[in-house]
């Protein structure tokens, strides 16, 4: 088994729940977890084996695993006039002045001293966070979507098992490498017992004698009192 898997993730995304139980579960495996701005760049780069990646899409060098999506929030200074909305919608934004940019705490203090509004995804939103900058949802807004990529080519042994734990299957699934060619071996095992069984049914088990012709049949039922006569006789 190898002894190192690198995976990586963009602002906003918790991975601590599912790295901690590959850690429990592999404890000779060194584990390599950072956050990138461009996780799907790092992984073309051979930098990781494995990401977590924002609005991604299958291609022909990338599988791609769809794990949920999250709504697209409103992100404003608290004293912003669109506050005083009580449902906010797209064209709503038309006219005001945006801050671009990849989301960092430098775009959220512009955003704090009024330069302008942003869309963030709102987990993103969340990590950000300020007193005086607020989160919005916007009643047609978008969604973000994210997903586990990997190589096509060049596999790590590991991946099916990190994906296993993100999607909850135990240690003991069958699911699982290990645990499915431990029971295929099992099985190989178990399969000649019932040919010895039924070998020994045809020695004399029910329905036939010792010699293999068939018994006769026997109801349970007490003789009568006319057969128990006849046999004193």
């Amino acid at each position: 088994m190898t002894s190192r898997f690198a995976l990586s993730f963009p602002r906003g995304v918790s991975v601590g729940k599912w790295t901690r139980e590959f850690e429990r579960r592999h404890p000779h495996v060194e584990l390599v977890v950072a956050p990138s701005a461009d996780p799907v760049a790092a992984l073309a780069a051979g930098e990781v084996d494995m990401v977590f990646a924002r609005d991604a899409e299958p291609d022909d060098a990338r599988h791609l695993i769809p794990l949920y999506a999250e709504d697209v929030v409103l992100v404003m200074h608290h004293e912003h006039l669109l506050t005083l909305e009580k449902k906010l919608h797209l064209a709503d934004l038309a006219d005001e002045p945006r801050v671009e940019g990849e989301p960092s705490e430098a775009l959220m203090r512009r955003i704090a001293e009024g330069e302008g509004i942003a869309l963030w995804p709102a987990s993103v939103a969340k990590s950000l966070r300020r007193k005086d900058v607020v989160a919005v949802r916007l009643e047609d807004g978008e969604q973000s979507s994210i997903g586990l990529t990997w190589p096509r080519e060049g596999q790590h042994p590991l991946v099916d098992e990190f994906i296993g734990i993100v999607r909850g299957r135990t240690a003991h699934s069958s699911r699982n490498p290990e645990v499915a060619a431990e029971q295929a071996a099992t099985g190989k095992q178990a399969g000649a017992k019932p040919a010895k069984a039924k070998a020994a049914r045809g020695k004399g088990g029910s329905g036939t004698s010792a010699t293999g012709k068939p018994r006769p049949r026997t109801t349970g039922r007490p003789a009568s009192r006319a057969a128990r006569g006849r046999k004193r006789r």
